[in-house]
């Protein structure tokens, strides 16, 4: 019996001293010492304080893990446990989330959360299915566009040459479908583009706009919300298994904390990066009733570039959420 309980006991020390040498590795584009960076920091605090210091959070911040390609591809091998994601990086994982960045599907902040409950739950299963736990949704704020010539509609943002990422070439054969210029920078090229002239528009938030000083030469926004930006956290399923189950519901409610505070965070930039442009001189414009109108009609035509047989977002898929959006309209 003393030998049982010494081998039980030893068994017990052996099993807590693998728990506490847990050390999850979550990659994260934020820039070093920025205030999303801090943010996930403190949330690695408060996962070794939930769990008694027996898992340790390691952020790898600034793209050291590389891109999120990379990210999700050393997910997939073991390299690294966890990222944060924009949707960029979500839709390497489960094509179908480039339904929530499709132009003008969704155009207020009500019928955006309505979408992200009717959908995400079905999302967080094929993310399992392929591997991945997702930790939290985030929303990043909507997508503008900037030119440095006026763009109230479509006809005159295909007048310009408009800067699409090639991480996003769903997005670019729609706009090449629709008659635009497209032009493939990635956004470390895009201030180059600009002041080149080899790019005369693009799209982003105000914030990124601002920060970039993309808009020094782009003095003209369309204050039409094109899009929605979401993004992020997820584990391998990998790593997901190791970490004790009895931390999982407190670890993902520490998440959610964060993604509030992204989303906060966010806001606060994009409202002052709007309000330093205006005072260097940009010009938000007045789009009349019908230029509206004009981007819904034509951002509609170029979906099939987008949804269908063999395309990132199937029909039912698409047919059903903006069915169901259309619902939700008409009881508001």
């Amino acid at each position: 019996m003393k030998k049982f309980v010494s081998s039980l006991l030893l068994l017990l020390f052996v099993s807590t001293m693998s728990v506490s040498a847990l050390t999850i590795k979550l990659g994260s584009l934020f820039p070093e010492g920025s205030s999303w960076d801090k943010t996930l920091k403190k949330m690695a605090r408060e996962w070794k304080e939930i769990s008694g210091g027996r898992v340790t959070l390691k952020i790898y911040p600034g793209g050291i893990a590389g891109n999120e390609g990379d990210m999700v591809r050393k997910m997939r091998i073991g390299q690294l446990d966890a990222a944060v994601l924009t949707s960029m990086g979500m839709t390497e994982v489960v094509p179908e989330t480039l339904i929530f960045s499709l132009p003008f599907l969704v155009q207020t902040e009500d019928e955006l959360d309505f979408m992200m409950d009717e959908m995400i739950p079905g999302f967080n299963e094929e993310f399992r299915d392929k591997g991945f736990e997702v930790m939290v949704w985030s929303k990043s704020g909507w997508v503008n566009f900037f030119s440095n010539s006026e763009i109230n509609n479509p006809d005159e943002l295909r007048k310009t040459r408009i800067a699409v990422s090639p991480d996003s070439p769903e997005m670019m054969e729609a706009f090449k479908a629709l008659n635009f210029k497209v032009i493939p920078l990635g956004l470390n090229d895009t201030l180059m583009g600009l002041q080149s002239g080899m790019i005369d528009s693009f799209y982003s938030i105000p914030m990124a706009a601002a920060a970039y000083q993309w808009f020094a030469f782009a003095k003209n926004m369309n204050p039409k919300p094109m899009a929605p930006v979401l993004g992020g956290i997820i584990l391998s399923e990998r790593a997901w298994r190791k970490i004790p189950a009895r931390y999982h519901e407190d670890f993902k409610a520490a998440m959610e904390n964060v993604a509030h505070e992204f989303y906060v965070e966010t806001e606060k930039l994009n409202q002052e990066g709007l309000r330093v442009m205006k005072e260097h001189d940009l010009k938000v414009l007045t789009p009349s009733e019908a230029d509206n109108q004009a981007w819904h009609d034509m951002f509609k035509d170029g979906y099939p570039m987008i949804v269908g047989p063999g395309k990132a977002i199937s029909n039912e898929t698409y047919v059903d959420i903006r069915d169901k959006i259309d619902a939700y309209r008409k009881r508001q």
